[in-house]
């Protein structure tokens, strides 16, 4: 994931911000458990949404001190499957996005570095989710044999969605996880198509490859697809049961997306005139 995934804050109470950063620095304090202190630096806002979609149950809080925090103790969530399931999705994820970066001329050097950094900690996400890790193999591998243009492009836009809607196999029911695999694939193909609309014209200028470039959309078009795309992911998401974070989830998806996008098309990163 990208780093689009974020609150609207504006529109939070002081109590829902307090929370969702208690979940923040509950990945935090599991990718450190779970996989070494080096881990930390991994953490990001987009796996945070994971933490809350998944989250049954009543939360338990606990206060630590930290690196970050070493003075004054933080409100942590502790305790939770879903925690435990998105530091490893976290970790595994990461790793896919730097194995994506290495074909990129101004990554390369970084993400090899960083692949070699977190090797260990990769092969044990992996072994810790087999069936995501297989799935996310073959969907690079399609990803990459769609790199190209026109149709082919287009279809590359959503191979990171199925990729990311295999995270719905963490629900035991059919209904629920059927929800989710909506959710995540929608929201996976959001994500695709911002990142691409917003680094266009970037990639333009390294003549590096670009999934909206290559399949000749225009940049109303891109927009329009961006609008569908979060409106599906709204839809499946009232499907899922409700938990303590729901209305923090929901402003992410509604209000939080639609900022994101709003700004990308701002800037004209999807502009396909020069």
């Amino acid at each position: 994931m990208f780093g689009y995934i974020k609150p609207y804050q504006p529109e939070l109470k002081f109590r829902e911000m307090t929370l969702y950063r208690a979940v923040y620095c509950g990945l935090c304090h599991t990718l450190s458990k779970r996989y070494g202190a080096k881990a930390r630096l991994l953490v990001n806002y987009d796996f945070v949404l994971l933490v809350m979609l998944f989250w049954s149950g009543p939360t338990k809080m606990v206060k630590r001190r930290c690196v970050k925090h070493p003075f004054r103790g933080h409100c942590q969530l502790c305790e939770g499957d879903a925690l435990d399931y998105a530091a490893d999705a976290l970790i595994l994820f990461s790793d896919w996005k730097l194995r994506d970066s290495v074909s990129d001329a101004r990554l390369a050097l970084f993400s090899r570095s960083l692949r070699l950094f977190y090797r260990k900690h990769f092969q044990k996400a992996s072994k810790r989710l087999p069936g995501e890790a297989d799935e996310c193999a073959r969907r690079m591998g399609e990803i990459q044999q769609l790199e190209g243009s026109g149709d082919q492009a287009f279809k590359s836009i959503y191979a990171f969605g199925t990729m990311l809607a295999s995270l719905s196999s963490f629900y035991r029911n059919d209904s629920d996880r059927r929800a989710a695999h909506s959710v995540l694939y929608h929201l996976g193909s959001w994500i695709t198509i911002a990142d691409a609309a917003d680094d266009q014209k970037r990639d333009a200028k390294a003549k590096a490859y670009n999934p909206v470039t290559a399949s000749g959309l225009e940049r109303e078009k891109v927009f329009n697809l961006l609008r569908q795309e979060q409106e599906l992911v709204l839809t499946a998401f009232d499907l899922l049961p409700e938990n303590e974070f729901t209305d923090i989830t929901r402003n992410i998806l509604s209000l939080g997306l639609h900022s994101r996008g709003h700004d990308i098309y701002k800037k004209g990163g999807a502009s396909t005139d020069e």
